[in-house]
Formats: structure tokens, C-alpha cells, sequence
């Protein structure tokens, strides 16, 4: 969530089926895929020989590209300086490749050490833990006692009572941030300091963009390619127009509302964009990175992505930075504000069951936790990490990265989170199956002209879904005797105004 990028591709604690089936997450991957993990691995058709073996060099995979040299020079190199005979190998991959080098690594017991969830859909982490896929870490390193303890959730990092990974991220955050071309808004005779605070405004400006500067730029650019990047955006979008969240889900009966009207205004603003002829014309052929890249070159003046971009245009395209780079809040329908909700972060590195040096593995990840490398994360300017708000003002960053994340204390509030209020939950979500089309594909679906019906769709997929999780709920209480119903997704006690912290999951 590529996302070379990254987190539209992470795995969450969302409620959203997986885009992959489990025929492909867990069963036999196709030849043509099996050589493109492959190939994508090494480059040169083979996976790393020493992944999961007892000796060798610790194998690392991971698609946090901006992150590349902080983790070499804050992480890996003070590690094995101070641990004689401890190597580290690290392979970073674009999200899709990722995903699938590990379905085919797991397939052939070539699995890396350390890995993170990118390019395997939207799968609850849950379901990977009860497939087998990792190994407990929390006796292997004191991760309750870390600067990030508190921040460990039943069902999302501790599972049958272990943890099995922790948040070196922050949760609050969202994918649908304005970032802006500030040199073309000034040649558009757009004070890039006024706050779009509306859909409309924002498209004002994006029309004034489109009209307004020399070299025939786009408004904004929507890539489209991406089912997943869409669904995330909607869902953003969605809770601007009041809608709630995390997952998709009225925390007051339980039941999705993927068919109420906020998903359907959001997808009709995203229609409003094209019908204005502001989005870039090439939009449907990209994905997220092909579309940073064509904002970068000046194509288009506004792009909603996540706090990671000004940190890849850092690595790959740092003269958009030196241009003039900005950010605003996210836009709500109306001036009056909604706020946008996020799960805890979920777990980003995970230690493969097939490894051999899981203490190791762990005591690696531990040196995560610690405010000194918080602020060396936070100075990558990726996703905000775990310690953000200690951290940010110290930290060496861009001002658009430190505004946008101070942006995010205004506009998130963390929301609940069924499987930690009932661990039977995670059983349910490993249970349930692949709905198509989901989502993301009907946006993409009604911005490619393919169908016009949003509503209807969006109706149709709101009873699949709500249909799937019966079933699996059915099939978890009597083929394994688990105590779940539809009450855990309600939680009465939900203030939307509040955080939803780990003391009011007693208290529902």
C-alpha cells in the first residue's frame, strides 16, 4: 500500500476481506508467479539460500524504500557492531513483489527471518498467526517493557496470550492527505497557506491548477490502477462525510455501512473530479508510485497519498522537494469536521516460523522501540512512528512532513477494534473469504465508465459481505466451539469525539 508504497498494501486490523483469495495466500501460487517472486527476490531467479537457516547472514525483507539508509545506519550496523557474528541481509521490494516472493517463499521453506505484511492484501494478521506463519518473540525480547509497551494490543500484536510483533509505527495517520506543488498553486493565483477545507474548494483549486499554469499540468492526479489505493481513499473520504471507522462498521449495531450515503458522496466526489476534467488523463494506467513520480515531474499540482510521500520524493525524486512541496489538512464535505479513525497500528515486522534465529531476529527488532531510533524513523519521513508526538519536534524533518503529522493529531482518533475486545474475532477474520468485487473494484469500476450504479453495487457488496461474516461466524462456533456473535463489533461506549483506549475495551 507500488506503495513501493507501502501501507495501502500493509496488512491491518480492518474488517475488509483479503484481495488475495486464500487459494493463492495459502495454497499453490501459478508458475507465472512463482517466477515473478522469484525474479523479483534476487533479480536473478533464485531465492536467498540462507533465508530461515540456523547459520548465515539474519534475511530482512521489507518494502520501506525511503527507509533504506536509516535502517542500514541507525538499526542493522550498530546491531551487528555490537553482536559479534550477527549479519544482517536485507532485500527491499515493491509491495506486489513482496507479497508475492513470501507466498512462494513459505511454499518452498525460503522464508526471510524478519519480513513485514506489504503486497498480501488486507488480511487480519490474525489469520496469517493461526495458518503458522510466525513465532512468538515477547520471551525473546522485553517488548511490554519498551517505550512502545503500551501500545501492544490483545489481537492485533499478542495473540493466545504472546506477542508476536509490536507497532514501531504510530496509528495516527491516514492515507488521503493533500500534498501540493506549491510553485504550481502560486502560478495558478492559489495562496498555497488557505486551507481547502471542502470537497468543493479543493476542486475549485484543482480547476484553477488545471487552467492556470503553462505547461498543461493535471489538477491532480488519481491513480487508479490500484483497486487497494482506492478503497483506502474512499473509506478516508467516507469518514470526512461522516461515516464511521475503523472497518467499515456502526460500532453502535455492529453492521457494515459500506451502502450508507458517505461512501456513496465519496465516490461521487471522486466522479466530480473527472467530469471536471481536472484529474491527469493517464490516471487509470497508474499506480501510486507511477503517479508520485508523475507529480514529481510537474504533471500534476495535488496528490492524496499517505505521510510516506515526501519521503520517497526525498530518495527518488528530491528536486520536487526543492521546488516546493506543501500540505494540507484533509478536506471534509461541508466546513463543518468529521474525524477521520484509525485502528492501533498493527504489527509491521513479523519473525517467520521457519526461522532459526528468532532471538536474534527479536533483539533486532527491540532496538526499534527506543526514542532514539523514533527519531531517526521519524526523520526518514515515512509513516509517523510509534513515539511521534515525543519525538517530531526534535526531529530533523521537512516542515510540510512535521506539519502533516501535526495535522494528524487534529484530524484521527483511534478507533475500536472488534478483535481485541473478543479474541474469538481474529478466528472469524481468518475464517472469512475473498467478496468480489469489493470496494476497490467498484471504484475503480465507476471511474473507469465500466458501471454507473454506485449504489446499487455498493448495496450488493454491503450484503456479501455482511453474508460472508455470518457464515464464518457460524462456521467458527461450531466447528471450533469459539464464543463469538455479531455483538463483537459493538461497542456502545464509543465517544467519536475520544480515542478509543485500551481501558474502555473492559468497559463496553
Amino acid at each position: 500500500m507500488r506503495r513501493h508504497h507501502h501501507r495501502i498494501f500493509a496488512i491491518t486490523g480492518a474488517q475488509s476481506p483479503s484481495d488475495l483469495t486464500r487459494r493463492r495466500l495459502f495454497g499453490g501460487a501459478g508458475a507465472a508467479v512463482l517466477a515473478a517472486a522469484l525474479a523479483a527476490c534476487t533479480g536473478g531467479g533464485q531465492l536467498a539460500q540462507k533465508s530461515a537457516s540456523a547459520g548465515g547472514a539474519l534475511q530482512w525483507w521489507d518494502q520501506f524504500r525511503p527507509l533504506t539508509k536509516m535502517f542500514q545506519d541507525a538499526l542493522f550496523t550498530p546491531f551487528t557492531q555490537s553482536h559479534a557474528g550477527v549479519t544482517v541481509e536485507r532485500r527491499q521490494m515493491d509491495a506486489p513483489d513482496l507479497g508475492q516472493a513470501l507466498q512462494v517463499g513459505r511454499r518452498s521453506n525460503q522464508m526471510p527471518d524478519v519480513h513485514s505484511l506489504a503486497g498480501l492484501g488486507t488480511v487480519s494478521p490474525a489469520a496469517l498467526v493461526s495458518e503458522g506463519w510466525f513465532q512468538p518473540i515477547g520471551k525473546l525480547a522485553d517488548f511490554a517493557g519498551s517505550p512502545i509497551g503500551e501500545y501492544v494490543y490483545d489481537g492485533i500484536h499478542r495473540f493466545n496470550g504472546e506477542i508476536y510483533s509490536f507497532p514501531p509505527f504510530s496509528g495516527r495517520w491516514h492515507e488521503a492527505v493533500p500534498w501540493f506543488n506549491t510553485a504550481m498553486l502560486k502560478q495558478a493565483g492559489v495562496d498555497p497557506e488557505e486551507e481547502p477545507g471542502t470537497w468543493d474548494k479543493l476542486r475549485e483549486i484543482a480547476r484553477k491548477v488545471a487552467t492556470g499554469n503553462d505547461g498543461g499540468a493535471a489538477g491532480l492526479v488519481l491513480p487508479s490502477k490500484e483497486p487497494e489505493y482506492l478503497r483506502t481513499l474512499v473509506e478516508r473520504l467516507a469518514m470526512t462525510a461522516g461515516a464511521p471507522g475503523p472497518g467499515n462498521i456502526d460500532w453502535a449495531t455492529g453492521a457494515y455501512v459500506y451502502d450508507t450515503q458517505p461512501y456513496i458522496d465519496a465516490i461521487e466526489f471522486l466522479v466530480s473530479l473527472q467530469k471536471d476534467k481536472v484529474v491527469h488523463p493517464a490516471s487509470a494506467s497508474m499506480g501510486a508510485r507511477d503517479a508520485r513520480a508523475r507529480w514529481a515531474a510537474g504533471q500534476a499540482g495535488i496528490y492524496l497519498w499517505g505521510a510516506w510521500f515526501i519521503g520517497g520524493l526525498l530518495v527518488d525524486e528530491p528536486e520536487a522537494v526543492e521546488r516546493g512541496v506543501g500540505t494540507w489538512h484533509i478536506p471534509c464535505p461541508e466546513t463543518t469536521r468529521n474525524f477521520v479513525y484509525s485502528p492501533p497500528s498493527s504489527g509491521t515486522f513479523w519473525v517467520s516460523s521457519q526461522s532459526k534465529q528468532a532471538r536474534t531476529a527479536a533483539e533486532l527488532m527491540l532496538q526499534m522501540t527506543t526514542k532514539e531510533f523514533q527519531t531517526r524513523l521519524a526523520e526518514a519521513m515515512d509513516q509517523p512512528p510509534a513515539l511521534a508526538a515525543e519525538v517530531i519536534q526534535d526531529a530533523k524533518v521537512h516542515d510540510a512532513y512535521r506539519k502533516c503529522v501535526a495535522n494528524f493529531q487534529d484530524d484521527v482518533k483511534i478507533g475500536p477494534v472488534p478483535e481485541v475486545g473478543n479474541p474469538g474475532v481474529w478466528q472469524v477474520l481468518a475464517e472469512m473469504r475473498d467478496v468480489h468485487p469489493n470496494l476497490g473494484d467498484i471504484v475503480q469500476s465507476v471511474l473507469t465508465g465500466a458501471s454507473t450504479d454506485v449504489g446499487g453495487q455498493l448495496r450488493r457488496f454491503n450484503d456479501q459481505i455482511s453474508a460472508e461474516r455470518e457464515r464464518a461466524l457460524k462456521a467458527v462456533r461450531e466447528e471450533k466451539g469459539v464464543e463469538v456473535d455479531e455483538k463483537a463489533w459493538v461497542f456502545a461506549n464509543w465517544d467519536r469525539e475520544k480515542d478509543y483506549g485500551q481501558q474502555d475495551y473492559a468497559g463496553r
